[in-house]
């Protein structure tokens, strides 16, 4: 019998009971009790938080499954088919539909075994609830963040920038181009003549005459719309329905923020 067998680890230097060396031993000392011909051990070193396809020694691996050139593979343990229990379990399934044969040594699991499948099923379980549980907080650290005024979801605002530690801080340059639009829009506001889109037709025009650019592009009717709207600039951050002021410096006062809404398409976006 034939078969390939695939060791990991994320560094070189991790401890001896997972490094390469016992690894490829382990599989080697399971293949001649068993009788199997190994025709190549797959080498995998790189951080096992890249995505399957991302990763060179499974990559090759999986493509070896998809073409029907891999009947069984050997591993040390499952968690050596991906970083975490979930994903080596994922890949397990994955050579499973492909007809595959995996053999894991230390959990003593042999996929073309029923009694193996009950203990898959099991790991599964366990698997599914390790996540749920890391969901859970994640999202407990989200709602943390939001509720001490701190910035946990989405995009980073036109204005704002992240420094070199990662910390979110007003960019001056664009600061003073969302300033600029505020006080724009305000003096376009008070010619009553002028419809809603006659106004943002006029600040578009104006910005493009001073070479005012939205992340290297001209400004277009949205991204007005999303930055007048946007309470961020005032120092409120809204997510989940929920309403908080956070730490950051404010780009527009409060005042400015609502005079301008009186008049601007607004659509109160969370930030």
């Amino acid at each position: 019998m034939k078969a390939f067998g695939l060791v990991r680890v994320s560094t070189i230097g991790q401890k001896e009971n997972t490094s390469l060396s016992f690894q490829m031993k382990r599989i080697y000392d399971y293949a001649n009790l068993f009788d199997y011909e190994v025709i190549d051990v797959i080498t995998e070193t790189e951080s096992g938080a890249k995505s399957l396809d991302d990763r060179t020694g499974l990559s090759k691996l999986k493509h070896l499954v998809k073409n029907g050139d891999c009947d069984t593979i050997i591993v040390n343990k499952i968690d050596r088919l991906g970083r975490s229990l979930l994903n080596g379990l994922l890949f397990l399934k994955y050579c499973e539909e492909h007809n595959t044969r995996v053999i894991s040594i230390a959990e003593n699991i042999d996929t073309d075994n029923s009694q193996s499948k009950l203990l898959i099923n099991i790991l599964w379980s366990i698997a599914e609830h390790e996540r749920d549980m890391i969901k859970s907080r994640l999202a407990d650290g989200r709602q943390k963040r939001f509720n001490d005024g701190f910035k946990c979801y989405g995009k980073t605002s036109f204005g704002y920038t992240k420094n070199h530690n990662g910390e979110l801080v007003v960019d001056k340059d664009e600061s003073k181009i969302v300033q600029y639009i505020y006080k724009r829009y305000l003096t376009l506001s008070k010619m009553r003549h002028l419809t809603k889109t006659k106004r943002t037709q006029k600040l578009l025009h104006s910005l493009k005459t001073k070479g005012y650019k939205f992340r290297g592009k001209d400004f277009s009717w949205w991204n007005i719309k999303q930055i007048l709207s946007n309470p961020f600039y005032h120092g409120v951050m809204k997510w989940k329905g929920a309403e908080t002021r956070h730490n950051y410096d404010s780009i527009v006062s409060r005042r400015m923020f609502n005079l301008v809404n009186q008049t601007a398409p607004n659509t109160q976006q969370s930030n």
